[in-house]
């Protein structure tokens, strides 16, 4: 087993720990809601960046299924998401809101140059990540949107019950 297949193994040890360590009770049908659709978000973004050959993922789990890495995409992208969404400044000014997109951003970014530049999981140009940067932006920031208005639908829903 090489050093890549180790690193695959050890996101799919800590990732889980970190969703459920993460998630209070409370938010759960959020962070599945979070979860679900930053799932469906990165798999179309990164099926048409990974057959336009800006990103390659030459170290992956289920090599004959698709050219992306399931890894990425199905668990460390959507738990950063979930992270982002919990941790979320609701009441705090615009500056404060969108020091918070940059800064989560900048760590989904960080991470996917760390990764491309010490394994073969993620082989992506260092001219691509700033196209990277505004995806995420966008996929964050539509998640986001689904994500209030999922609950806030759900609200509504609550109180014309009662």
């Amino acid at each position: 087993m090489t050093f890549d297949y180790f690193i695959l193994i050890f996101l799919w040890i800590i990732f889980p720990f970190i969703l459920y360590r993460m998630i209070p009770k409370n938010r759960l049908r959020e962070a599945i809601a979070t979860f679900l659709f930053f799932h469906m978000l990165t798999w179309l973004f990164s099926i048409g960046l990974s057959y336009t050959n800006t990103i390659e993922s030459p170290i992956r789990f289920f090599n004959y299924a698709t050219k992306i890495s399931f890894t990425m995409e199905y668990l460390v992208y959507p738990t950063l998401a979930v992270g982002f969404q919990l941790k979320f400044p609701n009441t705090s000014n615009y500056p404060r809101r969108l020091l918070h997109y940059l800064i989560w951003v900048g760590i989904i970014v960080s991470f996917m140059f760390l990764i491309g530049m010490f394994t073969d999981i993620m082989n992506m140009k260092k001219s691509h990540l700033l196209m990277s940067f505004f995806n995420f932006i966008i996929e964050l920031w539509l998640c986001r949107q689904f994500v209030l208005w999922i609950l806030n639908k759900n609200n509504m829903k609550s109180e014309q019950i009662i």
